[in-house]
């Protein structure tokens, strides 16, 4: 096959640079295109409100601001890097979920904290109280502990002391101090997915156990938290075992991504979509129509999963060792929990396990927001069939509505509407296994054996994705998502596994940021 790739990125790069010329697009800014996702509304919760109550009705205007500018950028803003075209809708739509989860769902500056680490003070001797830091620290400083009335429900393990010189205190928002600590305190919750080493941390992951009501210098209890939760995500007790981890994590997942970059080349499917014509390489040609399904699918699968666990393991260390010094607490191990958990959540839940254990929980929290707050209200009841389904398919709603935003962005012309069905269907799916499961042991097998539960999961939950994951993997084919150059050393094209005229080094200038002068000041930034 020619290079079909390289001529379908051209004319993709070329619609795009088209499009700018006649003002049809803009390209993805920075700082212009955070305003709305992040500035203002961290702006806004950095303003102290608890004790103000008409200028904490003004939330209102600030989401209705972030919606209309968010959707804007959505519609408009795009990138010759087939990534950050992909990225603008994403960052668009999850800067409206993640503002509305804290600025309209819940109240934050009234309920929210974070675990800072705090010095212990040299005057005080070993005498004292446990801090819950672990055997041999104490409670000095004069901070206190109060018993924790936790609702977490994950199993508990003996703490592991990080630092006996240091402690962890919970730190409610500091509406007295000086604006740079406000909007450190934001920043912080606000780049925090999970909220890990927050009193709103999810339970997925290890977390100490969380005070029903959080006061300002509360010792927080890391004697508490579990190493490895029930849904299988872990944290590192030392600092050679979490960079070595990482970092051999980051390097299969490059080699990986290395891999499917030059396999996917090699099929059209990958490089222009299911909406256009194309001839099937002589390897694909004599495969069932089935069996090429699942080969996509599975391809689409391994690329998704390598490249979230490479960003989150690149992230991790990141945070560990080079932000220390703006933000100190996350220098701690326990906050940096695996990406996935345990397979077996598959295995013993199903689709329901695949979607709401094993896979990577980063949005979990804001997907979750709308519910919580109408049970919050009364406007769910807690514990009711009605809530539990009303949960699940906001939750999927959200997540597409999240990928329909990044196919929007993308350059080519899309289908937007396949990823919110999908994920609805995963909604669906995790309803009708429920009820077979009910009917099965009402009528067949009221306790089937452990093994042929598992194996029913297992076979229910990639069967139900095979049906159904045509849907994504079409949009984001036909986003051209796939035409990214995810690495920038190819050692399989280096040892001649490419197109014969492919060379080692894969980035060109399309994949660095480059500086941008519109008409405005407000159209003048970094572009993507």
């Amino acid at each position: 096959m020619d290079r079909l790739d390289n001529a379908v990125r051209d004319a993709y790069r070329a619609a795009f640079t088209q499009a700018l010329a006649d003002g049809r697009s803009k390209p993805l800014l920075i700082p212009q295109s955070l305003l709305g996702a992040f500035i203002v509304p961290m702006l806004w919760l950095t303003i102290p409100h608890t004790q103000r109550p008409l200028l904490y009705q003004t939330r209102w205007l600030v989401m209705a601001f972030v919606v209309l500018f968010n959707a804007n950028l959505a519609l408009h803003s795009s990138s010759t890097n087939m990534a950050c075209s992909y990225a603008a809708g994403l960052i668009a739509a999850w800067g409206t979920i993640s503002s509305m989860n804290l600025v309209i769902w819940k109240p934050t500056q009234f309920e929210a904290a974070r675990a800072i680490k705090v010095q212990r003070a040299p005057e005080h001797g070993a005498a004292g109280g446990t801090t819950g830091q672990g055997a041999g620290c104490s409670n000095r400083n004069g901070l206190r502990r109060r018993k924790s009335e936790g609702t977490a429900a994950e199993p508990t393990v003996d703490g592991h002391p990080e630092d006996c010189e240091e402690v962890f205190v919970w730190q409610p928002f500091p509406a007295e101090a000086p604006f740079s600590e406000r909007f450190g305190w934001v920043l912080d919750l606000t780049c925090s997915f999970r909220c890990s080493g927050w009193n709103w941390s999810i339970s997925s992951i290890p977390r100490p156990q969380i005070p029903r009501q959080v006061r300002p210098g509360d010792l927080v209890d890391l004697s508490s938290m579990p190493r490895v939760t029930e849904s299988g995500y872990e944290r590192c007790l030392t600092q050679h075992h979490f960079t070595r981890k990482r970092l051999s994590k980051l390097a299969a997942m490059y080699l990986v991504l290395d891999f499917l970059s030059v396999s996917m080349m090699k099929d059209p499917y990958f490089i222009v979509g299911p909406d256009n014509s194309y001839e099937l390489p002589p390897r694909l040609r004599g495969i069932s129509p089935w069996l090429l399904l699942a080969y996509r699918e599975a391809f689409c699968l391994a690329g998704v999963l390598s490249a979230v666990e490479a960003v989150f393991s690149l992230n991790d260390l990141a945070q560990y060792w080079l932000f220390k010094s703006l933000f100190p607490s996350r220098a701690a191990l326990w906050r940096h929990a695996s990406v996935f958990g345990s397979f077996s959540n598959v295995l013993d839940r199903g689709l329901a396990g695949w979607w709401g254990g094993w896979w990577h929980q980063t949005f979990r929290q804001q997907f979750l927001a709308p519910s919580t707050y109408m049970l919050r209200h009364g406007y769910l009841e807690k514990g009711t069939r009605t809530a539990t389904i009303a949960a699940i398919f906001m939750s999927f709603f959200q997540s597409g509505l999240l990928h329909a935003a990044g196919s929007i962005s993308s350059i080519p012309e899309t289908k937007p509407w396949r990823s919110p069905v999908f994920f609805l269907l995963q909604a669906v799916g995790i309803m009708v296994q429920e009820g077979l499961s009910k009917a099965i042991r009402s009528c067949l097998l009221p306790r089937p054996p452990r093994a042929l539960a598992r194996a029913a999961n297992m076979l229910f939950a990639v069967a139900w994705l095979y049906m159904t994951a045509g849907l994504f993997i079409d949009d984001i084919a036909s986003a051209g998502l796939w035409l990214l150059e995810p690495v920038p050393i190819s050692p399989l094209r280096w040892l001649g596994f490419g197109h014969p005229t492919d060379h080692w080094w894969r980035w060109d200038r399309h994949h660095f940021p480059k500086w941008y002068s519109g008409g405005n000041w407000w159209d003048t930034g970094i572009a993507l």
